[in-house]
């Protein structure tokens, strides 16, 4: 069972804009892997096509199944050369599962927490 994620503890660390801070907010509505890279562009120099073609991967459509949040934080880490096995790893010790629908449905862990713990894990592995 995924254990709860306190979001709190993130909110003033940094001066860079959280992933959760884009995620479903008007007038965009972004999904959680676009969320992510929003919250990664400019460190990563990531392009508005790279953030639209995201938006494909939702709702258990990323590559695996995998959760959105998941799917771009791998994605971002792979440019860094990054252990993606230690982070799937650390994701799924956190939310229970690594699959949307495992998330959701065995874990009953938020879309929203996911988007957190995705950008929790981008900025330690990235530094």
């Amino acid at each position: 069972m995924a254990r709860n994620w306190n979001t709190e503890k993130w909110n003033n660390m940094e001066t860079r804009k959280k992933s959760v801070e884009f995620f479903r907010v008007p007038p965009m509505f972004y999904s959680c892997a676009q969320s992510v890279l929003l919250g990664f562009k400019d460190e990563f120099g990531i392009t508005d096509k790279e953030i639209q073609d995201f938006a494909a991967f939702m709702a258990g459509k990323a590559p695996n199944g995998y959760c959105g949040a998941l799917h771009a934080a791998i994605y971002l880490l792979e440019k860094k050369g990054v252990d993606i096995e230690k982070v799937k790893e650390e994701f799924k010790k956190v939310a229970g599962a690594l699959t949307c629908k495992d998330i959701k449905g065995v874990a009953k862990f938020p879309c929203h927490s996911c988007v957190v713990l995705a950008d929790e894990i981008v900025e330690r592995y990235s530094k």
